[in-house]
């Protein structure tokens, strides 16, 4: 026969047994979250720390995007834009612009594009290891008016025949395909070495933002779209590492 000190010590065991295994299945347990009002786990707290450091990277890229975009808003205005803190992207790129209807010579454009055999086109120009040159002419043509930085002209005007397709002159990313009053549609391609190439006044754009071209891509047509231009021509410009490089050494002779 057990004592009454001898039952309350059974009990007692009893009872820190039974605290001891609710304790296993509450706290080492998912049970926690369940169980425990206010309880957050520790996989929620990394979680969030995560999500918290790609929010911050993609805010700050997002940030580097919209500073460049702007600087190239400036060549599309004729100015120099300081690329002191923009971020080149090629990094930027490791990621529009609603464009008026083309009108109905589209199709045939299109149909001719679809044509365009871009191997057929010849290498010009010496390449400088892709660091400075570019691989292909945009466009064969008469160079009307030549680069020269003191009158702020910052690119060539090549004469053709309205229609006449143009190429990219290497392989590249497209970042603007638009229409300004100014320089009318305007395509500009991101390439890699911070190399920058910039098509102006043409009367068609065959490609839009974020598409991925090769060198001699179909891009655009010639035409005299925008105020400032007086004829056909497509206006060239070539900027490596944010500044404006004459690209006669590089165009088809």
């Amino acid at each position: 026969m057990l004592s009454g000190r001898q039952i309350v010590a059974v009990l007692s065991g009893f009872v820190f047994c039974i605290v001891l295994i609710t304790y296993f299945f509450v706290a080492q347990t998912p049970l926690t979250k369940h169980v425990v009002p206010g309880y957050v786990a520790k996989s929620f707290h990394e979680d969030a720390a995560l999500a918290k450091a790609q929010t911050d990277s993609a805010l700050k890229l997002l940030q580097q995007h919209e500073k460049y975009i702007e600087s190239l808003q400036v060549i599309l205005d004729g100015g120099v834009p300081d690329f002191t803190d923009a971020t080149s992207l090629d990094s930027v790129l490791q990621n529009a612009s609603v464009l008026p209807e083309a009108g109905e010579g589209d199709k045939e454009l299109r149909e001719r594009v679809e044509e365009e055999d871009r191997f057929a086109l010849k290498r010009s120009g010496p390449i400088v290891g892709g660091e400075v040159g570019f691989s292909f002419s945009p466009l064969t043509g008469l160079v009307s008016d030549g680069y020269d930085l003191s009158r702020g002209h910052l690119g060539v005007d090549i004469v053709a025949a309205e229609g006449e397709l143009i190429h990219a002159v290497d392989d590249g990313a497209v970042m603007i395909s638009t229409y300004t009053a100014e320089n009318g549609y305007v395509v500009v391609v991101q390439h890699s070495n911070n190399r920058l190439s910039v098509y102006k006044h043409n009367s068609a754009l065959l490609k839009e933002v974020g598409d991925f071209v090769q060198a001699g891509d179909p891009i655009a047509a010639v035409g005299s779209s925008g105020h400032e231009s007086t004829g056909p021509h497509l206006h060239f410009e070539w900027w490596v590492k944010g500044r404006p490089v004459d690209p006669a050494p590089w165009l088809e002779k």
